[in-house]
């Protein structure tokens, strides 16, 4: 799976530096750009919370919530679903830095929290094994393989 194409999620950390333990308002929403090729898209993700600075880390508490758009397992059209995420995590901050990037961090957090097998609905037919002609359009079709077409294993194998 390619990732997706986002700008930066990069925070200026001056104030949160300037004023240690105390906690700062964090927002800020993402919009991905859609590349065909990529099965599984993001197509936002807006991230809403708090932070604040102790040292030379940032600790942040937010809710993350994306919009993704996935293939179903069984037919491959694409299906819509929405992910809410309560999230706590911290960030070391380099010496000298004025900004940090949390773009790594939201997108794994995304990406491993969405569910990985959806379907378009409970009982989708999914595709021929034959021909792969979409079974949710056609439920009366019916297509036999031909014996002699049908490749096993052991044919690709030398």
């Amino acid at each position: 799976m390619s990732r997706p194409a986002f700008d930066t999620m990069s925070f200026r950390i001056a104030e949160f530096l300037a004023s240690p333990g105390r906690r700062l308002p964090v927002a800020s929403t993402l919009q991905g750009k859609h590349d065909p090729e990529t099965l599984c898209m993001v197509e936002s993700i807006e991230l809403d919370g708090e932070g604040f600075a102790q040292l030379s880390t940032m600790y942040f508490e937010v809710t993350l919530r994306a919009r993704l758009v996935q293939p179903c397992r069984r037919c491959l059209a694409p299906v819509e679903s929405t992910l809410e995420i309560d999230e706590s995590f911290e960030v070391q901050v380099p010496p000298g830095s004025e900004s940090i990037d949390l773009l790594p961090i939201v997108l794994r957090l995304v990406l491993s929290s969405r569910e990985p097998n959806v379907l378009c609905k409970p009982d989708c037919l999914g595709l021929c094994p034959a021909c792969g002609i979409n079974l949710n359009r056609h439920p009366d079709h019916k297509c036999e393989l031909d014996r002699a077409e049908k490749r096993t294993l052991r044919d690709f194998l030398a």
